[in-house]
């Protein structure tokens, strides 16, 4: 049997999720972008830092637009609603 859905525990629209995601992204590229043009006009230490900026600012672009704030909000759990017994074994004995 699946899940039931409380309006409080639904996730976020496909649309926002999509927009919220790109807009990080998008930032995280930006930056990413800028330390690989800072790697060009720096020397020594920072030359270096920019550099691991540049390449592994991707992996973390990825992975934090994918987990930040997409998880729907947990909530108490449903109470199970149990199906309605009928008993007609009294009716249908009292006709035999």
């Amino acid at each position: 049997m699946t899940k039931p859905h409380v309006v409080t525990s639904l996730a976020e629209a496909p649309d926002s999720e999509r927009r919220r995601r790109m807009v990080i992204y998008t930032i995280s590229m930006l930056t990413r972008f800028a330390c690989v043009a800072l790697v060009v006009f720096t020397h020594g230490v920072w030359q270096w830092i920019f550099a691991i900026g540049a390449v592994f600012l991707p992996y973390f672009a990825v992975v934090v637009a994918n987990n930040v704030g997409g998880e729907a909000k947990e909530s108490e759990v449903a109470k199970k609603i149990e199906p309605l017994a009928i008993d007609v074994g009294a009716e249908i004995r009292g006709k035999f």
